[in-house]
């Protein structure tokens, strides 16, 4: 065969073969996919997969895009693709139920006006003669029901799929969780023309607002509304016998109940407002449920967490044992509520819950702090104890203490007389079915300071308390899915010289300290003495001065060489950092290509004739 006829023959069947793969790809493979990130942020989750397996009618759901204004930015674009991909996994995995349609919406258009009527938010361009875009969702049920996602925030991608999902299941038609709250806290929610006068002011208050249905109990409430699905107690003033009763009846009847008692609220006492300690606000409620939240604090040394502190008229940064990370390996893995969460939970001033072994009730740990714990009387937690005087006092217990906990039993009423408002005896007196408990031994988990900084949440407490309502209220599927974030992909090497140089200077400073408070003595001593010989000052007196400043200055001279040595050793990682992917790497590859190319070329002149 001549060569010119084989290549134009090897030519066409290319063309043909590449005409067949895309075929084959487009019709066969089209489906096919392979998630290789670490968090599978590409698989639908188990939770997901079940609620479409659930549907049981038609839904319609329409992205509407604006594609030209879009791809103008490069994070619009990817997070675009992002929502347009994973809603086609939505419409393969429901089994034929989702049909997906994807609505360019363009300046000016029919499709533009329809978004701005199905209540679609509209997003500003860069110019202020910019045509808005959109990027939202609606889906349609056959009987004329719609639920809105009115915008798409890339802000917002790790929690896509809980959206979406959380879409599909209300579109269902299932009513929302109705949550009551009795609360003495400020912070939590203020008055306001919305929810009956009530406006959000933490973060988890507006996300309870969000996705239930919200009631606030008055401190002088009589009755629970009825059909609350979850009572939330946090930190409440003290229960009348009456308000006792009302309680002890709701639980009897199988409602849920989600309780917070702090014995020294931090945020409480730092202004917020409220009742500082609250452990026997329920009087003898948690006498007949079979459990305790202890009036001490419990301080972590292990899991502190750096406040900032003053030393000697100076601002420093120390580990404060009094508020502590509850990491993964503190979180129950045997429980929904604490499962999935990956960032772990910040607690301030907790109380241990135990229980009171009372036979027929079980107790489960949900947060367990670690064995270097030690207790603190509530009033001097919260006279502003500094890190410092809490390490010099520290004597570990060398206990792991329960900071929350679910309780389970068929109790009886703690009001064997009936309703001490009246001489009416009738009353529930045990209940009928199991009834449940969450209890956690601190409030100041709900503050945003605790847990909220400028990059966003920087803890599960949100979660942690979502999960918790709508574990007690028995809608399990979206729990793992709203947990389910990217963990931090923190640098261990950066973060163990952080603690291990916090742990340094803490120990400069405390030295530092010890010198002062011993130099002051000096001082008063010498005073003393020089003003009993009715001297004002002698050569001993100046020496004694000049020793202790130069103590002074030597402490201080020491501890700006750790805080420097911190800084240069952070520095040092992170040029290792950046050379070694930006630089060695690179050239590395060039020199194995070179090597490769001067032994072929080696091998050629060998072999040439």
């Amino acid at each position: 065969m001549s060569r010119p006829l084989f290549t134009r023959l090897a030519a066409i069947l290319l063309l043909i073969l590449f005409v067949c793969s895309q075929v084959i790809s487009q019709n066969w493979l089209a489906n096919l996919r392979l998630d290789t990130t670490e968090d599978q942020t590409y698989t639908l989750s188990p939770g997901t997969k079940s609620v479409l397996a659930d549907l049981r009618q038609p839904i319609e759901l329409r992205l509407y895009l604006s594609r030209e204004a879009l791809t103008e930015d490069p994070v619009m674009r990817g997070f675009t693709q992002r929502v347009s991909d994973l809603l086609s996994v939505y419409a393969r995995d429901s089994n034929g139920h989702i049909r997906l349609r994807i609505l360019d919406t363009k300046p000016f258009s029919a499709r533009e006006e329809e978004a701005i009527n199905a209540g679609l938010t509209p997003i500003p361009g860069p110019r202020p003669d910019d045509a808005a875009a959109f990027l939202g969702v609606v889906l349609k049920s056959p009987y004329g029901r719609n639920v809105v996602i009115p915008l798409l925030d890339p802000a917002d991608a790790a929690s896509l799929e809980f959206q979406m999902t959380r879409a599909v299941v209300k579109l269902k038609g299932s009513r929302p969780t109705r949550v009551a709250l009795l609360t003495s806290l400020p912070w939590l929610f203020a008055s306001g023309p919305e929810h009956g006068g009530l406006r959000p002011v933490a973060q988890i208050a507006a996300l309870l607002m969000q996705e239930t249905d919200f009631s606030f109990l008055r401190s002088d409430f009589q009755t629970i509304p009825t059909g609350t699905d979850v009572l939330i107690i946090a930190q409440p003033e003290p229960l009348t016998e009456a308000q006792q009763f009302v309680l002890d009846q709701y639980v009897l009847s199988g409602g849920k109940l989600l309780l917070m008692l702090d014995p020294a609220s931090t945020i409480a006492r730092d202004g917020g407002g409220g009742q500082q300690q609250g452990t026997q606000a329920l009087g003898r409620l948690v006498q007949a449920w079979g459990f305790s939240v202890q009036g001490d604090v419990i301080a972590d040394r292990a899991r502190a967490l750096p406040v900032q502190t003053g030393l000697s008229g100076r601002a420093a940064i120390a580990p404060q044992p009094l508020i502590f990370q509850v990491p993964v390996s503190g979180l129950s893995q045997d429980q929904a509520v604490t499962r999935s969460l990956s960032q772990g939970v910040h607690l301030a001033t907790p109380g241990e819950v135990v229980s009171l072994g009372q036979t027929g009730t079980s107790f489960t740990p949900l947060l367990t702090s670690s064995p270097d714990t030690m207790r603190l009387e509530a009033k001097r937690a919260l006279s502003g104890i500094s890190p410092q005087d809490i390490e010099l006092d520290w004597q570990s217990s060398g206990q792991r203490q329960v900071l929350a906990a679910k309780v389970e039993g068929k109790w009886t009423t703690a009001f064997p007389n009936g309703d001490p408002r009246s001489s009416d005896t009738a009353a529930i007196k045990a209940a009928v079915n199991l009834g449940q408990i969450l209890v956690f031994g601190d409030v100041d988990l709900l503050a945003d300071s605790l847990y909220v900084d400028d990059t966003g949440a920087v803890a599960d407490n949100a979660r942690l308390i979502l999960n918790s309502v709508d574990y007690l209220a028995g809608n399990t599927q979206l729990i793992e899915l709203r947990s389910r974030t990217p963990r931090p992909r923190n640098l261990v090497e950066v973060e163990e010289l952080r603690q291990s140089a916090q742990s340094r200077v803490l120990e400069e400073e405390q030295a530092l300290e010890s010198r002062l408070l011993l130099a002051e003595t000096r001082l008063k001593e010498i005073e003393a003495k020089e003003a009993a010989k009715g001297l004002v000052t002698s050569d001993v007196a100046d020496h004694e001065f000049a020793q202790v400043h130069e103590e002074v200055q030597e402490a201080r001279t020491r501890l700006r060489e750790v805080q420097e040595g911190v800084r240069s050793g952070v520095a040092r990682v992170k040029t290792r950092l950046m050379v070694i992917p930006g630089i060695v790497v690179p050239a590395l590859i060039v020199l194995i290509g070179l090597f490769i190319q001067f032994r072929r070329r080696r091998q050629q002149k060998r072999f040439a004739p």
